[in-house]
């Protein structure tokens, strides 16, 4: 036999051999990844023993998997939400405290260590630790109830969550100081205000205190004209012109220079809810609606279910590791939620004391800096050994403020300000009963809509407000002579609320709910005031609405946002043959034609939106140059940066040109910014310049709805992200949708009619990709399509007993 056939034949054998092997390999490896994925799944159906029931408890699953669930008493009903909530959110509920705690390290590496660092110079895990025993009675009794039911779930698990698997960790057991610091990562999301007070402070520094005030709003005039304040601002002429020239001279003097650090995005979070009273509705009752807006995942932040035990019989949505309805209703009040964008940090520029580094100036005199070691587990490496230094008004900050060192005293570290008070909501049944619920409450501050079945409505805080001695908060200041500083909180009984209203509805889209009668300043930032704007003006023209025509506006994709820039792009190009390679008459008629929308099919938002950031940056980059250099970290994000932005613009002043060896006069500055963003959009979206009159807005405004663990496991995307699809709305519509911010829910209910209600999240209810809930109500929330707030339709029945 020759050498070649020898060698033939030596091959087949070995393939004979290797192959049946390597189908029996892949064919094990495939049976165990569907059984990791499959495993974990829970059963609906049935009899489950729950040691620590006090009675049996009925959960019944409908088509989308909301649970149902119906116990005896209190402390059954959030033990069994507990466990329901646990078998489908566990590694989600995990990821939130380890992230509060600043424990993500231990099983991400090093990837999150300035994330974990952040959060424990915070103390975050000690402040829950602190909170508990201050809690009433009856909070640390569901805590505890609702502990025991994630327990129980965890013990009876065949096999944890893929994630855990994936991740090569199982999960500890839950302790009720864990739901506290999921409570904690909403407050450090949402309150955490201390970069618009660095902004603020270094412009404070850098330019005239008229500049300043010109270029950081209180909110837009939008605002302005539903809640009036200080409506004089938004007056043509409302400029310092001569301030802004001597800035603008300064800015071109040899040397300087524009830098790219302004950005006219915002605060990309935020929420609406209105509710409308008896005389606007089809049957005389009062109806809520509310979308909160949040970075968009998966699974949703949201998890819907509805408990009933005696004198309480709630249903919406649920915050996975907390006991609390989040936001729904009670049969007899409904109540949403938007966070208040207000001021709940300050800075405080600490006074060190001479010749002695380890003390600082308070106003009873010299005091030594509290220190601790955190230590951070890092996956794969070394721990890390952390130090940190507090003071008697909170930890101080890593990061210097032009020079100073700064403590952040905040509402969201003092362990007095927390607690789980909007629980109370439970057992309210009118709004006034509601609204002194909700002013003796602690926790997050939150604008609070409320609708009862007698057909009230209101609207009030909860939460505590700071109540500043001798500053508004705005910039950072020393505290050490006790001129400065907070008297503790806002007493409840000065707490503002509206109640039925003569106009029929009361909306918060994040504006500004206040105007001048009010003297106490709640914060600096505002956003939303355009979509509160949109939404009281369709309400005002609306009669004989029902919850569908509330689905409708929050769907509403009106951008009449963006005219003043097509009017600006469209005088730009007057008289003009061309726009680089672009023929100014085909881009005017693509401009103009616009249908004032932000659906899929728009054409011309696309470039109207990258036209107004063009804007915002370029004209605003020079007047904050000084501040760049100031602080190299300097960055510029203010909501209502279109306000001077727009003042600037219309004033034609050649000596507020941002380039004057460039530009002769606006139009020709106007026509520049607009064929930079024309050629920036084409890059971004890979498209010849010459497309972008036919570029669609769903080409360039796709949903983001990403799972954690996509980036790692690019091979499973496809399993575990929502599909990447055209999406409706804008970053300043009634429906806010930008990209991976959008309506992390919507809901309308009417106390008393929740089988007529609607709630939508994306993704699904549960949490783990393997079953038939993980993305099953994408659809609905996508397309806008009403589902049920309460389905009838019971698809799984599942008992749980006690056992001794």
């Amino acid at each position: 036999m020759s050498a070649k056939a020898e060698t033939a034949k030596k091959m087949r054998r070995f393939f004979g051999l290797f192959v049946p092997a390597a189908v029996i390999i892949v064919g094990a490896l495939a049976a165990f990844v569907i059984y990791a994925i499959r495993a974990p799944l829970p059963d609906d159906d049935g009899f489950l023993p729950l040691p620590g029931l006090r009675a049996p408890v009925e959960v019944a699953f409908d088509d989308l998997g909301t649970p149902k669930i119906t116990a005896q008493n209190r402390h059954d009903a959030f033990q069994a939400l507990g466990f329901v909530t646990a078998r489908d959110r566990l590694f989600q509920m995990d990821l939130m405290r380890r992230q509060t705690a600043g424990r993500l390290a231990e099983i991400f590496g090093g990837a999150t260590l300035e994330m974990d660092r952040w959060n424990r110079v915070m103390g975050f895990g000690r402040l829950a630790e602190d909170i508990l025993p201050r809690l009433p009675a009856a909070q640390r009794e569901a805590l505890e109830a609702y502990a025991a039911g994630v327990n129980q779930a965890i013990a009876s698990a065949r096999m944890p969550a893929v994630e855990f698997t994936l991740l090569n960790y199982r999960p500890e057991p839950w302790r009720p100081q864990d739901s506290i610091l999921i409570v904690l990562g909403m407050q450090s999301l949402l309150t955490w205000s201390a970069e618009q007070e660095r902004t603020a402070t270094v412009m404070r520094r850098a330019l005239p205190r008229s500049v300043v005030d010109f270029l950081t709003p209180e909110s837009d005039c939008y605002n302005e004209e539903i809640a009036p304040r200080d409506p004089g601002r938004c007056a043509a002429d409302a400029l310092p012109l001569h301030d802004l020239i001597e800035v603008m001279n300064e800015a071109h003097a040899p040397g300087s220079s524009a830098l790219h650090f302004v950005s006219g995005f915002g605060n990309p979070r935020g929420s609406n809810a209105w509710v409308v009273g008896p005389a606007k509705t089809t049957d005389g009752r009062a109806i809520l609606a509310n979308d909160m807006h949040l970075e968009l995942s998966v699974p949703d932040v949201w998890y819907r279910a509805e408990w009933r035990y005696p004198g309480a019989n709630l249903s919406g949505l649920t915050l996975p590791g907390v006991p609390l309805l989040i936001a729904g209703s009670n049969g007899a009040l409904a109540w949403g939620l938007t966070s208040v964008e207000g001021d709940f940090v300050d800075l405080v520029q600490i006074d060190a004391v001479p010749n002695d580094p380890d003390q600082y100036q308070t106003p009873v005199g010299a005091r030594s800096f509290e220190s601790r070691i955190e230590t951070i587990h890092i996956r794969g490496g070394a721990d890390l050994s952390l130090q940190v230094q507090a003071t008697i008004w909170g930890p101080l900050l890593p990061e210097p403020l032009l020079g100073h060192r700064v403590s952040a005293h905040w509402t969201a570290l003092d362990p007095a300000a927390t607690d789980l008070g909007l629980g109370d909501l439970a057992e309210a049944t009118t709004a006034a009963a509601a609204i002194a619920a909700l002013h003796r409450a602690g926790g997050l501050p939150l604008n609070v809509l409320l609708a009862d079945s007698a057909g009230n409505i209101a609207w009030t805080y909860a939460g505590k407000f700071p109540n500043r001695r001798g500053m508004d908060g705005l910039f950072s200041e020393s505290w050490a002579d006790g001129r400065k500083g907070w008297d503790g909180y806002i007493p409840a009984e000065e707490l503002p609320s509206l109640i039925n209203p003569p106009s029929g509805f009361l909306v918060n889209a994040n504006q500004r709910m206040l105007g001048g009668e009010y003297p106490t300043v709640i914060g600096h930032d505002f956003s939303g005031g355009y979509r509160a704007w949109r939404i009281s003006r369709r309400l005002q023209a609306l009669n004989r609405v029902g919850e569908r025509d509330m689905l409708a506006l929050q769907l509403d994709a009106e951008a009449d946002f963006y005219r003043y820039y097509q009017k600006a792009a469209l005088r730009a190009l007057e008289g003009e043959d061309a726009l680089g390679p672009l023929p100014a008459a085909d881009l005017a008629r693509a401009i103009a034609g616009w249908n004032g929308r932000a659906e899929t099919g728009s054409l011309g938002v696309a470039l109207l939106a990258a036209f107004r950031e063009e804007l915002v940056e370029a004209v605003l980059a020079p007047l904050l140059a000084k501040c760049r250099e100031l602080d190299p970290t300097f960055f510029y994000g203010w909501t209502s940066a279109d306000l001077p932005v727009q003042r600037i613009i219309d004033s034609g002043r050649a000596e507020l040109l941002p380039d004057r060896q460039r530009f002769r006069d606006w139009p020709s500055f106007l026509r520049s910014a607009l064929l930079s963003s024309a050629q920036k959009l084409a890059a971004r979206q890979n498209v010849e310049i010459g497309a972008l009159p036919q570029l669609s807005w769903g080409e360039v405004n796709k949903v983001e709805i990403r799972h954690p663990l996509a980036d790692g496991l690019p091979v499973l995307r496809g399993l575990l992200d929502m599909p990447r699809e055209p999406l409706a709305g804008c970053g300043n519509c009634v429906r806010l949708a930008n990209g991976k911010f959008g309506a992390s829910e919507r809901l309308v209910v009417a106390p008393g009619h929740e089988a007529d209600g609607i709630l939508h999240i994306p993704g699904g209810q549960s949490g783990q990709f393997g079953s038939r809930h993980y993305s099953d109500q994408q659809k609905s929330w996508l397309e806008g399509l009403p589902t049920e707030f309460s389905n009838g339709e019971i698809s799984h029945r599942l008992t749980l007993e006690p056992r001794p």
